[in-house]
């Protein structure tokens, strides 16, 4: 860019009735170049009204709209002006309904249904749909804004509160915010929507719609613990205030780590705070990330594999015990394993390096546990190497070193290197195959070695599960009781087996459905259990499992979740499981507006693949077996299962239309005891 922006002031005003936000931003800019002519920002379906240059307005055009990045906005300045010349640019828009940054929410998207709701995400580089600007986290800006909504809702943003909100008449309401830490445009957040919040400690407070509010307050209690743990590990916080906003169930993500107001999935509301590690991730991300930030999304496990790594050394010192960082770290490797073999069978080896190549490619395609995975276990391997208490001075150093900057993957390979040769201990870091780790595709070059000694009872289980031993009347005999275990261990023993089965070793639906009786798997709250047994139970071919899937693909709209869950019906489906891609097919079409712009786009694709593979594999078994498939019928199989799903969805979206109109009915105290058709 010929350009860098200090500071960005936006004043909007939200129209929920059209789904706009309306308003204009104005951006302090200096020149990086003698003779810059035109100023050039990122947006995304933008409707720019007017651009001025210090005061005066002035031309512009909009380059063709590309479907990854959007349109360069360019804005003729009246002259040409010199490498470090400051003025202030105004662009005067209007957000469009379509933006992928906010979800609009209807009242019944909502949990109290009165009123209702907006919310952004702007990681990767999303922003350019709610404001112009460099759209790329190697630029940081401070950032201002007055904010008007309707009188009955509260505004937040990632930022600090400027001044108390003013009243604008009866309808309408003005917040101020300002943020004065410089941040990259991707953290620029707002939310707003009927909300209450409570107080947890003098920095900390909790957000959420009012029906949710306490039970979120309870959830994340220990947000003031994680808080305290993270700065003996990486210094004070510097953005003053940490609050969290549990936001609606269609959030496509477990948190994002907006400054200052860190965004939450309320599938976290386990009721026992068995989930709240993803708290420590979120405020970990106020060091690495929002502090010291990837220079590029290229270089994105800067951001994850670091903020992963501090994650599981906070919970470790909550905990007080270091082998729970490498029980966790266990878990996510197994992730690691699932996502590079799904990356290399679609040949898009390419995206399993922690330096992938990203050049015209959306950031989001590229999304998976990669960098924070293999991220977390290069730095894991180097702690290894040097020393547990050597590494955390050096992390420590290095946020001091590089906070309010960006930094690059070569970057950080030479502080390390400088900073141990000049400690005198070089020698403890050669032979580290850097190139190994940054650049080759597949599995990192060396496996984690972890202590996993807390892991022993889990094993012995999972063996006798499969060997198995809930078979018959031995169910009593169990090495191990499962429901007595915390949610971590119980998460491990899932996914031990899950990996076994992925393995080629067989589960009998009669074990299956005696782990479901004695370990109630199917009624659990916790999500990340639930998610887990539902993968295995379609794994294995259960058609039980059915629905509660298709009520949890509707019931929230977690990416996490969501795309592997939708991947593992159709997959169930080719492997014979009556209905499965139907109903992945049909249960998409029927919510697909319910998920976020960026979940809808990513179920989407993925389902579209699927598609494309099942009608590959019936060509191939075509060839290898004439007469087992008619050929007259191999072209049109994708197809019915495709209109037989979107038939189902059409049913199914009329279902939930009608349950929702009887909802509203009886809110409003018309409705009577009747209840809707049953879905299935």
């Amino acid at each position: 860019h010929a350009i860098s922006v200090g500071h960005v002031d936006l004043v909007w005003s939200l129209d929920f009735d059209e789904s706009k936000i309306r308003g204009h931003c104005s951006l302090d800019i200096q020149s990086k170049i003698n003779g810059l002519k035109e100023v050039v920002l990122d947006t995304r379906d933008l409707d720019i009204s007017k651009c001025a240059v210090g005061g005066f307005e002035c031309s512009f055009k909009l380059s063709p709209d590309t479907e990854q990045f959007g349109s360069a906005l360019k804005i003729m300045l009246p002259k040409p002006i010199k490498k470090g010349t400051r003025i202030k640019v105004l662009v005067s828009y209007a957000t469009s309904p379509g933006s992928t940054a906010l979800q609009w929410l209807s009242p019944q998207q909502t949990a109290g249904g009165n009123h209702p709701y907006v919310f952004s995400q702007c990681q990767a580089i999303h922003a350019r749909s709610m404001l112009p600007c460099v759209d790329a986290p190697g630029h940081k800006a401070t950032y201002t804004a007055a904010v008007t909504a309707p009188a009955w809702a509260t505004v937040l943003m990632s930022a600090l509160e400027a001044k108390p909100s003013v009243g604008s008449g009866e309808a309408s309401k003005t917040y101020f915010w300002t943020q004065p830490v410089a941040c990259s445009s991707y953290l620029i957040a707002i939310a707003v929507g009927e909300m209450e919040a409570r107080e947890i400690s003098p920095r900390c407070r909790i957000w959420s719609e009012p029906s949710n509010v306490d039970a979120a307050a309870f959830e994340f209690s220990q947000t003031e613990d994680f808080l305290k743990a993270a700065e003996s590990l990486a210094g004070p916080y510097r953005w003053t205030r940490y609050d969290l906003l549990c936001l609606p169930p269609s959030f496509p993500y477990g948190g994002m780590e907006n400054p200052c107001l860190t965004f939450v999935t309320p599938t976290l509301l386990a009721g026992d705070k068995s989930l709240a590690d993803v708290v420590a991730h979120e405020i970990a991300h106020s060091w690495t990330g929002n502090l010291v930030t990837n220079a590029t999304w290229t270089h994105f496990w800067l951001n994850e594999g670091w903020t992963r790594w501090f994650e599981l050394s906070i919970m470790a010192k909550i905990q007080g015990d270091d082998r729970y960082f490498d029980l966790r770290a266990s878990l996510g490797y197994e992730g690691l394993k699932g996502d590079v073999a799904r990356f290399l069978e679609a040949g898009e080896g390419h995206l399993t390096p922690l330096v992938p190549q990203l050049e015209g490619i959306d950031p989001d395609d590229a999304f998976s546990s990669v960098p924070y995975e293999r991220g977390m276990n290069l730095l894991f391997l180097l702690e290894r190497r040097v020393g547990k208490p050597e590494f955390q001075a050096f992390f420590r150093k290095y946020v001091e070193t590089f906070a309010a900057s960006t930094v690059t993957s070569a970057k950080f390979v030479d502080f390390f290197k400088k900073h141990f040769e000049a400690a005198g201990k070089g020698d403890l870091i050669e032979g580290v195959d850097w190139a190994g780790w940054l650049l080759k595709e597949g599995m990192p070059p060396e496996d984690p070695k972890y202590d996993l000694s807390l892991l022993k009872p889990v094993t012995e289980l999972t063996d006798f599960v499969l060997r198995g031993g809930l078979e018959g009347n031995s169910a009593s005999t169990a090495p191990h009781d499962f429901n007595a275990w915390p949610s971590l261990q119980q998460q491990l023993f899932l996914q031990a087996v899950l990996d076994a089965v992925e393995g080629g070793q067989s589960l009998s639906l009669l074990t299956l459905g005696t782990m479901d009786s004695l370990y109630r798997l199917t009624e659990r709250k916790n999500s990340e259990i639930r998610f887990k047994w539902c993968k295995l139970s379609l794994l294995c071919g259960s058609p039980q499992i059915l629905k509660t899937v298709s009520e949890f693909l509707v019931s929230q709209g977690r990416m996490k979740f969501v795309r592997p869950l939708y991947r593992s019906l159709m997959e169930a489906g080719r492997a014979g499981l009556p209905g499965a891609s139907e109903l992945a097919v049909g249960t998409f079409a029927a919510n697909r507006l319910s998920y976020h712009p960026i979940c809808r786009k990513m179920v989407a694709s993925d389902l579209d693949r699927a598609l494309k593979e099942s009608h590959q594999a019936n060509q191939l078994q075509l060839q290898e077996e004439p007469q087992a498939v008619p050929a007259d019928v191999v072209a049109p199989r994708a197809v019915a299962v495709f209109a037989a799903g979107v038939g189902f969805g059409a049913a199914l979206a009329l279902a939930l239309l009608r349950a929702e109109g009887e909802a509203r009915a009886q809110r409003a105290g018309q409705g009577t005891r009747q209840t809707a058709e049953p879905i299935f």
